[in-house]
């Protein structure tokens, strides 16, 4: 039996790629992180989506963790917005711990082709050098990072979206926490183009 252990925020990316993993894996476990000012919103969002497609969920808190301009603004002039120092070399490590104890046999993340132009620790080739380096520490069992969504853009991922069923409205990708998604920042703005360049209604928007 082949299972699966999914980096899930509660955004469109990872539900998508949540939807994936029950596809193509017979058990799944998700694993979510809870950093430095992390829209409560989003943790709902979780919740959510696992009522839909149940799964296990290890919650793991990281308190000490801030993007860039919680810890300094002069950094938002260097650095995209969100950004988090050695983001996924944290996250992927911790889950890589979890899924050789959890007897998992891949890691998935929803990781999309934007990502990697403003984020290198989100491509594909970081993320290979990552699971080639961290099996090497691993004695139990040899673990694949999946990065199902690596080639698509964000209207390529919502089309895979509506096309497997995944609730939209449960997901969550604004920055801010609040009732509505703010519509500014940078995840709202590229959610927001691709609902429009694929002429469809974004279910956040009518809440």
């Amino acid at each position: 039996m082949s299972s699966a252990l999914v980096l899930l925020s509660g955004g469109l990316d990872s539900a998508t790629a949540l939807v994936w993993a029950h596809q193509n894996f017979n058990s799944i476990i998700t694993i979510s992180f809870q950093y430095h000012l992390r829209p409560m919103r989003e943790r709902l969002a979780v919740f959510r989506l696992l009522q839909h497609f149940p799964a296990l969920l290890i919650e793991i808190p990281l308190p000490f963790l801030k993007e860039a301009s919680d810890i300094d603004l002069r950094f938002t002039q260097k650095v995209p917005q969100g950004y988090v120092s050695n983001r996924n070399l944290i996250f992927y490590s911790i889950a890589t711990h979890f899924a050789e104890m959890k007897n998992c046999d891949v890691i998935v993340g929803g990781h999309t082709a934007e990502d990697q132009q403003d984020f290198p620790d989100a491509s594909a080739l970081f993320m290979k050098k990552l699971e080639q380096l961290s099996n090497e520490a691993l004695q139990l069992k040899k673990i694949r990072i999946e990065l199902p969504l690596s080639q698509y853009s964000k209207l390529q991922v919502i089309e895979k979206a509506i096309a497997w069923n995944v609730p939209l409205d449960c997901t969550w990708s604004c920055y801010w926490d609040q009732t509505v998604p703010c519509g500014k920042c940078i995840s709202c703005m590229e959610r927001a183009e691709a609902f429009q360049q694929l002429g469809k209604i974004d279910p956040l928007c009518t809440i």
